[in-house]
């Protein structure tokens, strides 16, 4: 019972362990169950022709969210944190729905001789002269594994898995099986990736392209006409021009649905009534604050401040300008204000006055219970053995290479250098500022918990703390109907988008932009809630304005679409100004040719080019096929190209380039001696260089070729 106590205050360790299989990590269907609702017949997604109902969806979601906030200690998530599980939710079951047909087409499954030595590894391996050959799986490892020693502890391992088969501990068993199937996963990608990886090693004629590619280079001169040179005016081109251009680069051109909109913010800001509402308030609370008695004024602060009490210490400098000689120069027990400062009001009381050290200089050993299977105990008392240690001389470097997890500082000892009181978490701070010179301590914050020494302090001075009452000033409900009333007003007569852009200017209000927005996308700049407002673009028709929607930073929101592309090829159209420059630049490349063309009749080579029109003859030398970027020129991989391969000597055609037409003629070009043996440090760098592409290409082909068919806002965002 016991031990298995101890392996369930691991799993915000084993969470994150999970979590962090980025490429291998699914959570399959059968692992968490089917359950039915309302929802149960309707499809959240149609993946390589498989539908995703919105049962099985939810249910994932709802494991994942589980498994995050163990990972959180049983802390409720924030907004981000529930987009962040959502978007993984839909990542890993895009992925895993996808990767099965490829295990099921290719008979890649793990066997349960497998997956029994991936969990308690292999004995004849262990036998050998490299027994960590035969250790467990990682995940395992660090479950069962002594966090002093680092060695496997096989008797818990044992002890836990014996436990399991105890109907009293079901919800252990699931999670377990999460483990299970985790590690399953991982291996069976791992076998889908190997067999792709076979197939991206470079042949013979790979290897020699290679050698001759990149160790050949051309010198040249060249002249150049760049496409300024000519002006709109001294071109043409026709509607068939851009008709034939967009037909010829139509790949060019494909695109996701999107959406485009503009939209006003009607952020709510509190009136002059809310301001004196806050002010009052600040000044009716002075005279109790100053009767509450002193062991009191914490617990009263947290009470009514919209702030909690700090327990930090002041200097002279670091208290605000405005009440900092009164407070200096006050009794214990003085309140001030109530004074504003920014977006509230305050009152400050003289609570304590200490003779502290400016700054202090402390090394620390950091200790991160995640790596301790998520157990407080354990870390707790690894550190306080740390510290009895360190007080009996023991060496502070080694410890903190050994164990910190700051790996900011452990390899020069935990050392944190000097810092000002405030400039680090309170719960770290305050032990700094508290003891003395030589004293270690043990302190837990947000990070772990830290074995300090406190090497040296600054001369001590005079440091106050003030117990402050913040009354934040906010926006009134009845000044947030106002501000809703005006959007109510500006909605009802901007009825389509000319009269948006009238009710703006009217209002005063700059409508903002939102270009090319997707389906998926999760957040605009200035709109704190966008799913909504992304949910009824989807659904509106061009031109429309939209209904009011409320943020929760107190703004309303209206917008208007603007454009909406669907997906598959854009419309000429809507590319149309993007095509209008190409065609502009492909007329004024055929000008620049022709005119350099007459200009090169007779013309022997380029030095004489340059004598009878008296134009700079430009010169490259050591330009390399693997490197298209021209001293002199710019990146210009059209020309790079062609003096790779235009005999010595002879002078090219007009070539059109990035910035200009170029004519070049190749004064000297080096091949490369082919070895008799390919240097086998190149074939293993050439290996590498497609190996280290082939997991993300090879999914990236399977995902474009499962045509996904996401339903997720037109069914979670009403």
């Amino acid at each position: 019972m016991a031990t298995l106590q101890n392996i369930r205050n691991r799993a915000g360790l084993l969470v994150a362990i999970v979590i962090g299989l980025a490429l291998f990590a699914f959570i399959l269907g059968d692992m968490l169950g089917s359950g039915t609702s309302a929802f149960s017949k309707r499809t959240v997604a149609e993946i390589n022709g498989k539908a995703i109902g919105v049962a099985e969806y939810m249910d994932r979601e709802k494991a994942l969210r589980e498994f995050y906030e163990l990972n959180a200690g049983g802390q409720s998530l924030d907004a981000e944190m529930e987009r962040q599980i959502q978007q993984e939710t839909w990542r890993r079951m895009v992925r895993q729905t996808i990767m099965d047909r490829s295990y099921r087409d290719l008979g890649i499954h793990v066997s349960a001789d497998e997956l029994k030595t991936m969990v308690t590894g292999d004995q004849a391996m262990r036998l050998t002269g490299n027994p960590s050959l035969g250790e467990p799986h990682p995940i395992v490892r660090q479950m069962f594994s002594n966090p002093e020693t680092g060695m496997l502890n096989r008797e818990i391992m044992t002890n836990y898995f014996n436990a399991l088969d105890n109907p009293q501990f079901a919800q252990e068993k699931k999670r377990w099986l999460f483990i299970e199937q985790e590690i399953i996963n991982e291996k069976m990608s791992q076998k889908y990736f190997n067999l792709v990886r076979q197939g991206f090693q470079p042949s013979s004629l790979d290897l020699k392209d290679h050698v001759r590619e990149t160790g050949k280079s051309a010198d040249f001169v060249y002249i150049s006409k760049p496409y300024s040179a000519v002006t709109d005016d001294e071109i043409s081109f026709t509607e068939s021009d851009l008709k034939k251009y967009y037909r010829d680069h139509r790949d060019l051109y494909l695109q996701e649905a999107s959406r485009t909109f503009q939209y006003v913010v009607f952020e709510v800001e509190p009136s002059e009534k809310d301001i004196e509402s806050a002010r009052f308030w600040t000044a009716q609370t002075k005279a109790e604050f100053g009767r509450t008695p002193e062991k009191e004024v914490p617990r009263y602060v947290n009470g009514v401040s919209d702030e909690p009490f700090d327990r930090q210490y002041y200097s002279y400098e670091e208290v605000p300008a405005m009440i900092r000689d009164s407070v200096f120069n006050a009794s214990t027990g003085e309140v001030f204000g109530p004074y504003r400062e920014e977006d509230s009001f305050k009152l400050a009381r003289l609570h304590d006055v200490q003779m502290r050290p400016d700054s202090v200089r402390a090394r620390h050993i950091l200790l991160n219970p995640q790596e301790y299977r998520g157990s407080r105990e354990v870390v707790k008392n690894l550190a306080d053995s740390l510290r009895g240690v360190i007080e009996r001389g023991g060496n502070f470097n080694q410890l903190a290479l050994e164990y910190s997890a700051d790996e900011s500082n452990r390899a020069i000892g935990g050392d944190l250098g000097w810092f000002r009181e405030g400039a680090m978490v309170p719960e770290f701070s305050n032990p700094c500022f508290e003891n003395s010179t030589g004293d270690v301590v043990v302190a837990e914050s947000g990070f772990g918990m830290h074995v300090i020494r406190i090497e040296a302090q600054s001369r001590p001075v005079r440091k106050i703390q003030l117990a402050v009452i913040v009354r934040n000033i906010y926006a009134s409900d009845e000044t947030n109907q106002d501000y809703y009333n005006r959007a109510v007003k500006f909605r009802g007569k901007a009825t389509n988008l000319e009269k948006f852009t009238e009710q703006a200017r009217e209002f005063g209000l700059d409508p903002r932009f939102a270009p090319n927005i997707t389906k998926d996308q999760q957040s605009i700049p200035g709109i704190t809630d966008p799913i909504s407002i992304i949910k009824w673009a989807f659904s509106a028709e061009e031109n429309s304005v939209s209904n009011i929607f409320s943020q929760s930073d107190e703004k309303y929101i209206i917008a208007v679409l603007t454009e909406a592309r669907e997906d598959g090829y854009a419309k000429l159209d809507d590319v149309r100004a993007e095509i209008v420059q190409e065609v502009k630049k492909q007329k004024k490349a055929d000008l620049l040719a022709r005119q350099l063309n007459e200009a090169l009749t007779g013309v022997s080579d380029l030095a004489q080019y340059g004598s009878e029109h008296q134009e700079d003859v430009g010169e490259a030398t050591q330009v390399r096929f693997s490197n298209t970027f021209v001293s002199g020129i710019g990146l210009e991989p059209k020309i790079v190209g062609a003096a790779m391969h235009l005999p010595v000597d002879e002078i090219s055609e007009p070539l059109a380039g990035e910035s200009g037409v170029f004519v070049i003629s190749v004064t000297n070009r080096t091949e490369p001696e082919m070895p008799e043996t390919i240097d086998p440090a190149l074939v293993s760098r050439l290996t590498y260089a497609l190996e280290s592409r082939s997991n993300f290409e090879a999914y990236n082909a399977l995902l474009k070729a499962a045509d996904v068919e996401d339903n997720r806002l037109e069914i979670f965002y009403n």
